[in-house]
């Protein structure tokens, strides 16, 4: 509108003092206001078009973070089978619950593993063996301290937390070692023969991927002060039946 107007005023003026306006002159003149105007106006718009793309993508990325770290509910199917899992104090699992630890690392294995942690204890001792361990060969029915060779303690670690560590006597200070077989004597379980884990159930949690989180809530309400339990959130990954232990931490 504004280039038609300024056209008429030119021209009009052009015939008031006699002159012949040239058109092509003048509309090359204003054409190229107009493309230098509409070139401003695309450079100056641009970057806003693309911030507001990248600020989108960040929005999504945020969210999608958020979403797969919450992961999904566990249903109470699931939890119920874990809790059947963990409670009982002679299964591989149980012991995983009692001490704390931000990572596998953290573990103190003289508080995970008890004397009854099935695989461990060994069943094929000799004679010669028994008399070392314990002074005498008859242990039938007799209570004895439980032997874990060292080899089946690392496969063992391994199988549970994926770690390649080998447990030397100064890491399990409630364990008797024996060099000559090298091999571990635990005396007792480190929970002691009862404890309200074993009355706990898992009450929720979230599992993403092959990635669960589970609180677990101890059984409390039938033991004294001294004897209660905080609850725990336990994590591990699961494949099949095996659980790969990364963490549990105590609540207040």
């Amino acid at each position: 509108m504004k280039i038609k107007r300024a056209l008429l005023i030119l021209t009009t003026a052009l015939v008031v003092t006699g002159c012949t306006p040239s058109l092509e002159g003048i509309t090359e003149a204003l054409g190229g206001k107009e493309e230098a105007s509409s070139e401003k106006i695309t450079v100056e718009d641009e970057p806003l078009v693309e911030e507001t793309t990248e600020e989108a993508t960040d929005a999504e990325s945020s969210t999608d973070e958020t979403a797969e770290a919450e992961g999904e509910p566990v249903s109470d199917e699931e939890l119920s089978t874990f809790t059947n899992m963990f409670i009982d104090v002679n299964s591989d699992c149980f012991g995983f619950l009692w001490p704390e630890y931000s990572s596998p690392e953290e573990i103190k294995w003289d508080q995970a593993i008890g004397c009854y942690t099935p695989g461990l204890t060994a069943e094929d001792l000799t004679d010669e063996e028994k008399k070392e361990f314990y002074g005498f060969t008859d242990i039938e029915g007799e209570l004895v301290d439980s032997v874990v060779r060292k080899k089946d303690l690392t496969k063992y670690i391994k199988d549970h937390t994926g770690l390649d560590v080998t447990i030397d006597a100064k890491d399990v200070p409630s364990w008797t070692y024996n060099e000559k077989y090298d091999a571990f004597l635990i005396g007792e379980n480190p929970w002691g023969q009862d404890t309200p884990l074993v009355e706990g159930k898992f009450v929720s949690g979230t599992k993403s991927g092959d990635t669960y989180t589970l609180k677990f809530q101890p059984g409390n309400e039938m033991f004294d002060e001294s004897c209660k339990q905080p609850e725990r959130t336990i994590t591990f990954t699961k494949s099949g039946d095996k659980l790969v232990f990364k963490s549990n931490k105590l609540g207040k």
